[in-house]
């Protein structure tokens, strides 16, 4: 009976001292959180492994996430997950979607993204852009001719409008001069003329008279109007003045006109022409009607995958500008060392009891050795 309770006491007694020891253990993980003093001498163990080790903790758990954890090859593979792609182009389908549908106005709309909506500094930016963008495009124009500005396409399209530019003239200029109008300008015409010519002018104009030297003239003037000889005179003219036109570089009728003369007249054309005041106060589901579906449905998708390749490629650089390690670093520096305590004991509870646990069961086992050893020497 005494060797039974003899052995069990020493069991008991071994478990004891594992599982005190391996409690013991865990707790001076953490505690005493600074370091203790007996007069002038630090006492040992003091403060715990963590607090002790905190910097290097930090240090170390910095370069474990950035090297093992949150790596560039990892997330490379998630930005290429078709399941992760599909489900980004789902959300960004519906977020656009729901933007474009928008019954706001354009002008509430830009006003919630803090973008400036004055009609007059958005009237001002035109002008501007287009004044410069004048400037800019004529550094390498005004040095072409024409001929070249325009093409070989609208070069032929001019050439062959002459011919429809000649019949018109020719048509309006022969109805007006067969107008009771026309036969009064060409009567005032011979009189004016007849005026200053002398005798002979005076002797014909007393035998015919103005009126009918114009009842004359007058046919004349628009039979040949109607001619063939006269369509192909004024072809051959327009033709020939074409060709002058285009052979002249740009910066010739730029000189005529004035280049800051030119830009501004543009400029303020274009500026004016936008209705500005118009579109600000048009909804976005208006404006974007017509393009809703193509955004949503092409657009979108098209973006999401590019972004995906682009921010793939860039994955090392922005990580490096980052300092990924140094921001964990901070962050856990700036934990207090309790809140580190709470974090690994909820992470790890059951591991640390059933560390307890071992060490009871090791002390218990060691005991029963320690006992069996005495009854045999005993």
């Amino acid at each position: 009976m005494n060797t039974i309770v003899m052995i069990l006491l020493m069991m008991g007694v071994g478990a004891l001292i594992g599982g005190v020891t391996n409690s013991l253990a865990i707790k001076m993980l953490f505690r005493p959180f600074t370091a203790k003093y007996i007069g002038n001498m630090k006492v040992p163990f003091t403060p715990g492994l963590i607090p002790k080790r905190r910097q290097e903790l930090a240090d170390q758990l910095g370069k474990m996430v950035v090297e093992h954890l949150l790596t560039p090859e990892g997330l490379r593979k998630k930005l290429h997950d078709e399941a992760f792609q599909n489900q980004m182009v789902e959300w960004a389908q519906q977020e656009v979607s729901s933007m474009l549908k928008s019954d706001q106005s354009l002008k509430d709309w830009m006003s919630e993204l803090d973008i400036s909506v004055d009609r007059d500094q958005i009237h001002k930016s035109m002008y501007s852009f287009a004044h410069e963008r004048y400037h800019q495009m004529m550094k390498n124009q005004r040095q072409k001719s024409i001929r070249t500005i325009i093409g070989p396409n609208w070069d032929h399209k001019g050439k062959e409008a002459m011919e429809q530019v000649s019949e018109y003239v020719l048509h309006n200029l022969e109805e007006y001069i067969s107008s009771y109008e026309g036969r009064q300008k060409i009567t005032n015409m011979i009189e004016n003329y007849l005026e200053g010519q002398g005798f002979l002018a005076n002797m014909v104009s007393s035998f015919i008279g103005t009126d009918g030297l114009a009842e004359r003239i007058q046919p004349a003037v628009s039979d040949y109007l109607r001619s063939q000889d006269a369509r192909l005179w004024l072809k051959r003219i327009l033709e020939e003045e074409w060709e002058k036109w285009l052979n002249k570089p740009v910066r010739y009728y730029e000189d005529k006109l004035g280049a800051d003369v030119t830009a501004d007249m543009i400029a303020t054309t274009v500026a004016d022409a936008l209705p500005v005041e118009e579109w600000l106060n048009r909804s976005v589901k208006d404006i974007t009607e017509k393009y809703q579906t193509y955004v949503v449905d092409q657009f979108v998708p098209k973006l999401v995958h590019k972004s995906g390749d682009v921010l793939s490629d860039r994955i090392p650089d922005i990580m490096s500008k980052l300092h990924l390690s140094d921001v964990v670093k901070q962050e856990v520096e700036s934990f207090s060392v309790e809140r580190l305590e709470r974090m690994v004991l909820d992470i790890s509870r059951k591991e640390f009891k059933l560390i307890t646990y071992l060490g009871a069961l090791l002390g218990g086992i060691i005991g029963l050795i320690q006992a069996g050893i005495i009854l045999m020497m005993g």
